[in-house]
């Protein structure tokens, strides 16, 4: 981003009389003569009045409603402060072309070229040359702003034409999807698929490879075409599903999800052949915005930020910003997000979309929120833990977590080596010793399958010629429950509705020119309150799992129970650690640390949370 250039504190000498520069700027690339009309209009006005021309500055295809970004109209203004400076007069087309900013903005850059001896020329504007041209220039000036603000107006209606029927707004399409155009019959044109060096890869109506567009090389479409999202390469589409699936499913932190893409050696959406910014690695901020984003679940979300200068989008309707010069890309809240359901295909359902959230919101994750230090004593930590069963236990002595624990015993083997021990212990001992509470050790492997034991036996009943009905059954009344709630969230927020629509009406009541003003105020605050209110209901009716999908999601845990006991005893770290938490609420040792109570899940699937309890049968 180009800076303001300062004044200097230099004298202005003599400049050349005759010495002039021209600055040419057009706002879109679609304006393919306006460089050339400007340029020979002002070498037309040089030759008339007798300036010389000895360079011209130009901005191509810059928005002229602010001069910072500018780089042409900042090195003239550079330029014009130097002390050799070769040039007494900047020319230029009209007022319009040297901004559309306001009086103050084009104010201050005139009075740093007038002060180093440089005045501004007109070439379409007729001004006389007199005292008049002081009056007529800032009105001209700021007819240029407005016209540009009614501009941006026109075009925030436009756009939400076109939101309502679920077309793509513009910009790189999130991981996982391509852009599909279309022409106006609804035919498909090409699909688009962006790759992380910055290129495009063009593909016909059946998928066959067209062409493919160099870094910046843009689409040429036609006005009436749109685009649409539409599901990217099975590979891209897989990885973007187990993003979501490692959140909610293995509980995996953003930055586990992103060590396991970049162990694997996944691509990332974008590299630094696409920008130096990008390192080519998966980070947590790139995991983040694709488990925030509510596209993947087949909804076209738009107006999750803004980034005009002008206008926001408030209410449904374009509003004006309190200041244009403030930060330009803000968040907005969740109230003014416009949302079109079943816009295209989803990658994900809204179930695992909102248990992602769930996870990552329900996760303590600093030393503030626990209370206790999360680093597990004897060096292994994350995914190298080689302890299955940690962050899962509680003391219940002083409630603090137990944690592995590898020891070393003084006396070594016949053959010089150490006795290495490996077991959990209660990490308020560990960190405060006898005045917080006892080790109360728990030996690691006897443990560990004492604990495999429990859950195997807990879902035994689902396994057998049986075991597909009892679980099919077992699901079936948690998911009821679930239903029950959701209908009680929706009557919430019915009734949530009908007080709101009572509180305007009773605001209407009162309604007289000495109020007006404070209650359109408050009806706007309810208005906002009721569509989010709507929102939710919508949310909800989403959320609610459909019989398809229950028969799914019967398939999916019915196969997982079916190899459970491989994954716990035989699988790599990572799918056991995974595994296990699928299964466990938790484990709580007793006072006197004698025995330890499992909860168990009691179908080891996401979102559902009815638990049961068992006792370990080892304690110690």
């Amino acid at each position: 981003m180009a800076a303001s250039i300062p004044l200097t504190n230099e004298r202005p000498r003599a400049r050349p009389a005759t010495g002039a520069v021209g600055y040419l700027r057009r706002s879109t690339d679609r304006q393919e003569q306006s460089i050339p009309d400007q340029r020979k209009a002002i070498e037309a006005y040089a030759t008339l009045h007798g300036l010389r021309l000895v360079h011209f500055y130009t901005d191509d295809a810059i928005s002229g409603t602010t001069a910072v970004l500018r780089k042409g109209f900042q090195e003239l203004i550079a330029d014009a402060q130097k002390a050799d400076c070769a040039f007494s007069s900047v020319v230029v087309y009209d007022i319009k072309r040297f901004g559309r900013v306001d009086n103050d903005e084009a104010g201050y850059y005139r009075h740093v070229l007038r002060t180093h001896g440089v005045e501004v020329r007109y070439v379409t504007e007729n001004f006389s040359g007199d005292g008049t041209d002081d009056l007529l220039r800032p009105v001209k000036q700021w007819q240029a702003r407005e016209e540009s603000k009614d501009l941006s107006r026109v075009t925030i209606r436009g756009l939400l034409s076109r939101v309502d029927k679920g077309l793509w707004m513009g910009g790189t399409p999130p991981y996982g999807y391509d852009l599909k155009y279309e022409a106006q019959d609804g035919s498909t044109l090409f699909v688009v698929r962006f790759m992380p060096d910055g290129t495009k890869e063009v593909f016909d109506a059946v998928g066959k490879h067209q062409r493919t567009l160099a870094k910046g090389e843009s689409i040429q479409v036609s006005k009436k075409d749109r685009a649409r999202l539409v599901p990217s390469a099975p590979a891209r589409v897989e990885i973007a599903k187990r993003i979501f699936t490692m959140a909610a499913v293995d509980e995996k932190g953003l930055g586990a999800i992103a060590d396991t893409l970049n162990r694997e050696g996944v691509p990332t959406p974008r590299g630094p052949k696409w920008a130096r910014i990008y390192s080519g690695s998966w980070s947590k901020g790139t995991v983040r915005a694709i488990l925030d984003n509510p596209i993947y679940c087949g909804d076209m979300v738009w107006n999750r930020r803004t980034d005009a200068r002008f206008f926001k989008i408030a209410g449904g309707r374009a509003t004006e910003r309190k200041s244009a010069y403030g930060a330009r890309l803000v968040p907005n809240p969740e109230v003014d997000w416009i949302r079109i359901p079943d816009a295209h295909p989803a990658l994900v359902s809204h179930r695992l979309a909102v248990n992602a959230q769930r996870v990552r919101t329900e996760r303590e994750v600093s030393v503030q929120q626990t209370g206790q230090n999360p680093r597990v004593v004897g060096g292994w930590v994350g995914k190298r833990s080689r302890f299955l069963l940690s962050g899962l236990i509680t003391c219940g002595r002083c409630g603090a977590r137990y944690e592995g624990v590898r020891r070393t015993k003084g006396k070594r083997r016949e053959d010089g080596s150490k006795v290495v021990t490996y077991s959990y212990g209660c990490g308020g001992y560990i960190r405060n010793g006898r005045s917080a509470c006892t080790f109360g050790p728990l030996p690691q492997v006897e443990f560990e399958e004492a604990i495999i034991k429990t859950v195997l036996n807990a879902y035994a009943k689902f396994r057998g010629p049986d075991g597909r009905k009892e679980l099919a059954r077992e699901m079936g009344n948690a998911l009821q429950t679930d239903t029950r709630d959701l209908k009680e969230a929706r009557e919430r927020a019915r009734q949530e509705i009908a007080w709101i629509d009572a509180d305007i009406a009773r605001l209407l009541d009162h309604l007289s020119a000495g109020t007006r003003e404070v209650i359109e105020e408050r009806i706007t605050t309810l208005r906002g309150e009721k569509t989010a209110a709507r929102g939710r209901i919508e949310e909800l009716d989403r959320i609610e799992v459909s019989r398809v999908e229950a028969e799914a999601l019967v398939r999916e845990v019915g196969a997982f129970i079916e190899g459970l006991e491989w994954t716990l005893r035989d699988s790599g770290p990572e799918q056991r650690v995974a595994a296990i938490r699928r299964c466990i609420v938790g484990l709580r040792t007793g006072a006197d640390h004698s025995h330890t109570t499992v909860t168990t899940f009691r179908v080891p699937a996401m979102g559902l949370t009815d638990a049961e309890s068992f006792d370990c049968p080892l304690a110690r």
